[in-house]
């Protein structure tokens, strides 16, 4: 299951965000991947998404999807500690190692990509570099099972678990 707060967005309009959306997004966000954690078959892993805009991560996280059908993956930019916590204390509650993906995609490229993008889909430049310069990377510490960087040139195939 493929989790982003970012489809919580979606209208028929196309992609809606101001404040209170977001909010209301990443509560269905959370609601959805304590759903899927319950609806998942054992063992499977949480993996994290943890990087910028227009890194790699959603793409990533549907070649990984076609990898490890069972992994649950939360895509969402995830910069700081604290907003990672929670999901990390779900996915422990029930019982699943969680694996962060941290994508280090460089700056020039998100924005690059970022241009790629549909009008509605399309992040401010300013909260990009905003979001390079406010990254904390993840650490074991924080309860992750492992820690794997990518860049946006590295396929998912390359970090399929190995059984």
């Amino acid at each position: 299951m493929h989790i982003n707060p970012d489809h919580f967005l979606q209208t028929e309009n196309g992609r809606i965000i101001d404040a209170e959306l977001n909010r209301l997004a990443w509560q269905r966000a959370h609601l959805a991947l304590s759903e899927a954690l319950l609806a998942t078959p054992k063992p499977s892993r949480l993996y994290l998404l943890i990087g910028a805009q227009g890194a790699g991560k959603s793409t990533w996280a549907k070649s990984m999807l076609l990898i490890e059908p069972s992994a649950v993956i939360f895509d969402a930019i995830l910069v700081q500690r604290c907003e990672r916590e929670s999901l990390i204390q779900i996915a422990k509650k029930h019982e699943l190692d969680v694996v962060a993906i941290f994508f280090t995609t460089s700056l020039e490229d998100c924005l690059a990509r970022n241009q790629l993008r549909p009008d509605d889909e399309m992040v401010p430049e300013k909260a990009i570099r905003n979001v390079f310069k406010a990254l904390q990377p993840p650490r074991l510490s924080e309860g992750f099972s492992e820690i794997l960087a990518v860049d946006a040139q590295t396929s998912a195939d390359a970090y399929a678990p190995k059984d």
